[in-house]
């Protein structure tokens, strides 16, 4: 099975995908993470979970490149 990896904006191929040593995440494991749940083809209070992100994001003072939109 071919993975792709999503990195800064971008789609590689398993054997391509690659960080720096001196990502914050790597160097101080600053990262965030939320899990979003859908029942019956549907999320689940999207709103709620991506509040949740960026709140997390805000708390480690990490930078979320895109809007909640």
């Amino acid at each position: 099975m071919n993975l792709r990896i999503y990195i800064d904006g971008n789609f590689y191929d398993q054997a391509e995908a690659k960080i720096s040593v001196f990502d914050h995440g790597l160097l101080y494991g600053d990262g965030v993470f939320e899990g979003i749940r859908f029942y019956n083809d549907r999320v689940f209070r999207l709103d709620e979970h991506i509040d949740r992100l960026w709140d997390s994001a805000r708390a480690v003072a990490i930078d979320v490149p895109m809007s909640k939109s």
